[in-house]
């Protein structure tokens, strides 16, 4: 004959609390792609560089588990928006666009202002890149997904040059500028030295070259899903106002 015990109300809510409590808290997927100096992949699966550095770090000051996942840029952008678990992307700059469907953290890292990457024998033959994209002619290269800053972006809505939006990460649209695919690009300044001194270029077939309108670079940020809390990202925010440059 089995006995039931009938338990006091309260010690089984005591009980259900235990079990609450040790439910481990979902760590948050960071998504990066190959982009150095920002960020470089490891052979273990983690990512080293300019924003990853930081975004790391303000992770475990945080006290936030989390995973290093590569993953392409416009991947990143549409695993954030269907918005489906703890996901955060290293690095993104801040817009309307973006802000109607994630969350954007505290700035890790400020640019430098953006430059072109030429192709060899180009001359600007003027130091506004407001007067450069007047050229008819002019043949630009830029990576669907990826934003300029405001001024770049508003430039090329009004350009009279040619300009052609391709998938290829960053490196890849160098050597198409160095084999004379295409006139110019654009980049960071940090990244597009970068690119021209570790023969991404070809044996210097191109150089970078900056302009006197342009100016300082935007912010980075972290880019999270909705489904990073409100307690999450203060906590991020807080550390990332401890260590960011």
């Amino acid at each position: 004959m089995h006995r039931f015990i009938h338990l006091p109300a309260f010690v089984v809510l005591a009980a259900s609390h235990v079990c609450l409590a040790a439910e481990p808290v979902s760590s948050i997927a960071l998504y990066y792609y190959e982009r150095p100096p920002y960020m470089v992949a490891h052979q273990d699966g983690k990512a080293t560089g300019i924003t990853a550095d930081v975004a790391g770090k303000a992770l475990a000051r945080a006290g936030i588990a989390f995973t290093w996942n590569l993953m392409p840029a416009k991947r990143q952008l549409a695993t954030i928006e269907h918005n489906t678990g703890r996901d955060c992307g290293v690095g993104w700059f801040k817009n309307p666009q973006r802000e109607a469907f994630g969350q954007f953290s505290h700035p890790i890292y400020h640019d430098k202002p953006p430059v072109v990457i030429a192709r060899g024998g180009f001359d600007a033959h003027t130091d506004s890149l407001a007067q450069l994209l007047k050229r008819p002619g002019l043949q630009v290269l830029v990576k669907e997904g990826l934003t300029y800053g405001s001024y770049i972006n508003d430039l090329l809505k009004n350009s009279k040059a040619h300009v052609t939006s391709i998938t290829v990460e960053q490196p890849q649209l160098v050597r198409m500028i160095a084999a004379g695919r295409a006139d110019i690009m654009f980049a960071p300044r940090e990244e597009a030295d970068y690119l021209v001194t570790t023969q991404e270029s070809g044996n210097e077939s191109a150089h970078v070259v900056g302009f006197s309108d342009v100016p300082n670079g935007e912010a980075r940020h972290l880019f999270c899903s909705r489904q990073v809390d409100a307690a999450t990202m203060a906590k991020i925010n807080a550390a990332i106002d401890q260590i960011a440059p």
